[in-house]
């Protein structure tokens, strides 16, 4: 694994599971964990069309592309609907390719060493992976008991974030499937000490 896709677990794990970007760079050794201000997912979209160098018609593209989100959000076909109950261990430790500094410079941790970020953080929300186009497994995330993100393999963020009225992630080409090493979904991920409990669950009735 290179040197950006461990950079990119760790910072994963920390921001969008428990800690603020802000305090990512520290990898939350320090023990403390903040909640995320999770901005809504359109706006996000068009704040960064308009920030950007496009050109007017290159903006236009986009506003258009917002509205057809089959466009913008395509769904992780590979991901197959889970017919029994599975679950496996995820252990996030990797071996560091280059020195990790604190605030100040200081190094927390030499490269070669092998860290889990989980030896140093509890996280305050586990993952759900589902199809958000199906009202069953819609209903399922909304019965899990405790905090989650919701992780869209498939189905319109945008629609169901207004529709819900909270956060939507798109796991968009299915990179974070990928690296947990998912096949079915719907799919929930909580900590279980130093590793992820990965549970693909059947859903009665889905589509």
């Amino acid at each position: 694994m290179n040197r950006c896709s461990i950079k990119s677990l760790l910072l994963f794990l920390i921001i969008l599971l428990s800690a603020s970007l802000v305090d990512a760079r520290d990898l939350g050794f320090q023990g403390e964990t903040f909640s995320i201000k999770e901005e809504n997912l359109k706006e996000v979209i068009q704040s960064k069309a308009e920030s950007s160098r496009f050109d007017a018609a290159q903006k236009r593209l986009v506003a258009e592309k917002i509205q057809n989100e089959g466009e913008l959000f395509k769904k992780v076909s590979w991901l197959e609907k889970a017919l029994k109950y599975t679950c496996f261990f995820y252990s996030p430790s990797k071996t560091l390719y280059e020195d990790i500094l604190d605030a100040e410079g200081k190094v927390l941790h030499k490269k070669g060493t092998e860290v889990n970020p989980l030896d140093h953080i509890t996280l305050d929300s586990g993952l759900l992976f589902f199809d958000g186009s199906d009202p069953r497994q819609v209903e399922w995330a909304e019965s899990q008991e405790g905090e989650f993100k919701w992780i869209l393999i498939a189905g319109s963020p945008l629609k169901l974030q207004e529709e819900k009225e909270r956060p939507i992630f798109f796991d968009q080409g299915g990179v974070y499937s990928k690296k947990f090493g998912l096949k079915r979904f719907p799919c929930r991920i909580t900590q279980s000490g130093t590793s992820l409990l990965i549970e693909e669950i059947p859903v009665k009735g889905a589509g």
